[in-house]
């Protein structure tokens, strides 16, 4: 480090302690998870869907907003972004922990009970998500890379149905489905955001190894690192008995994953999906990871969506943007629920399976958010501004109409158990 650089550094931590930076900070994130708690019980209350009333609050709590508001002088709205934006290490750690969750959720034995059609319908499915809203997009005149972006990311899904007590056929199903979905579509992302940010650029031309050689690399190392850091969680995880050394373990998994990747240029979302991966099926035993993850994520998923609203920004929404929104909605409706449809029909599943199947796999929030994230420090701001305003709508969106959609489809399947029961 250069006598400048250390200079600056210095210059820098006595200005952070001086005007007490860290007490400011510590304000917003008291009055950040006081209005979470608030939010909790509003949304309970009502019947909303939690991620909706995050969304909102940050969406309310956005540089636009509060650029409105008379009582806050212009050095109190500085210093409220400065804040603001100092969170962004709290979003990588709850990506880490997003890409987590997915992967503990694929297992191996599930995929050797369900079969290979479950397979067929995830990829069916998701090709026609990714095909349709990249042609539709492309169609009402966006640029090809954008519409690239909003298809991969309009592959990915979440899942709803731990809201309700439900079992049966196409309860089994949908959970797979959705599992693998989210998989495949970090992996479409991966493969589709270089060849993109090529087309972006306009700086380089698309060979063969730029858009499947150096994405396929990337995907490998991070699945290797993944594997390798999965195993050894597991492996401690097993050995130890105390339960504040394994939630400890797996904290340090996922955030050391997300930090390996990062230094070493992988994806940090691929890596984490492995690591989870790999503590599920590298062993037989109940590594209780759902339970710690429950606890450890409620704070964590709160900040991560409060602050996924703060980046809407309404002075920067492009002409037409409504018109993108409704076709990115409409078109990715009709690719998941006809896609789904059609490779349930053509695996020959039973009926009430090719009917309901694709009405599961509407909600869309922190997977694709998730994919909106990782654009934002690599495409311009007008590009990342637009996708990530695009995806906030959808996620209020399909979260209000995807459960919804969900219970009446279960119920219509008679697999949602009554509420006396």
């Amino acid at each position: 480090m250069g006598i400048n650089n250390l200079s600056n550094l210095i210059d820098a931590h006595n200005w952070f302690f001086n005007v007490q930076a860290g007490n400011k900070i510590l304000y917003i994130t008291a009055l950040l998870v006081f209005l979470a708690l608030l939010i909790v019980l509003i949304t309970k209350r009502y019947r909303i869907p939690i991620v909706v009333g995050y969304v909102f609050l940050g969406i309310l709590l956005s540089e636009d907003i509060i650029n409105t508001l008379p009582f806050l002088s212009d050095i109190q709205i500085e210093w409220y972004l400065f804040v603001v934006d100092s969170f962004g290490y709290l979003t990588h750690i709850a990506l880490g922990f997003i890409a987590f969750r997915i992967g503990s959720e694929l297992t191996i034995k599930l995929f050797k009970r369900l079969g290979k059609d479950i397979l067929v319908i995830v990829i069916i499915q998701t090709i026609a998500a990714f095909g349709l809203v990249t042609l539709a997009i492309y169609f009402i005149g966006q640029p090809l890379y954008i519409s690239m972006l909003l298809g991969a990311i309009a592959a990915a899904t979440v899942m709803v149905l731990r809201e309700y007590n439900s079992k049966g056929p196409l309860t089994s199903v949908i959970m797979a489905v959705v599992g693998i979905d989210d998989a495949l579509a970090l992996i479409i992302f991966s493969i589709i955001e270089p060849i993109s940010l090529i087309i972006h650029s306009g700086k380089a031309k698309l060979t063969i190894i730029k858009t499947i050689g150096i994405p396929l690399i990337e995907i490998t190392g991070s699945l290797i690192i993944g594997v390798i850091i999965g195993y050894l969680t597991q492996y401690f995880l097993i050995k130890f008995k105390n339960r504040t050394k394994k939630i400890l373990t797996l904290i340090s998994a996922i955030i050391g994953a997300s930090a390996i990747a990062i230094y070493t240029g992988h994806s940090p979302l691929i890596t984490n999906m492995a690591v989870g991966f790999a503590c599920k099926n590298f062993t037989d035993q109940n590594l209780e990871i759902s339970d710690y993850l429950e606890i450890i994520t409620v704070p964590l998923y709160a900040m991560f969506f409060i602050l996924a609203g703060t980046e809407i920004k309404f002075t920067g929404l492009k002409p037409g943007f409504s018109l993108i929104t409704i076709t990115y909605i409409t078109a990715r409706i009709i690719g998941k629920v006809g896609g789904a449809s059609s490779a349930a029909y053509l695996v020959q599943a039973p009926k009430k399976i090719r009917k309901y199947i694709g009405l599961n796999l509407l909600p869309q929030s922190g997977v694709a958010i998730a994919m909106a994230y990782t654009i934002q420090n690599k495409f311009s701001t007008s590009t990342s501004t637009l996708i990530f305003n695009v995806l906030l709508f959808t996620t209020a969106f399909t979260e209000i109409i995807g459960p919804l959609a969900t219970k009446y489809s279960i119920s219509k399947a008679g697999e949602i158990e009554k509420e006396e029961n």
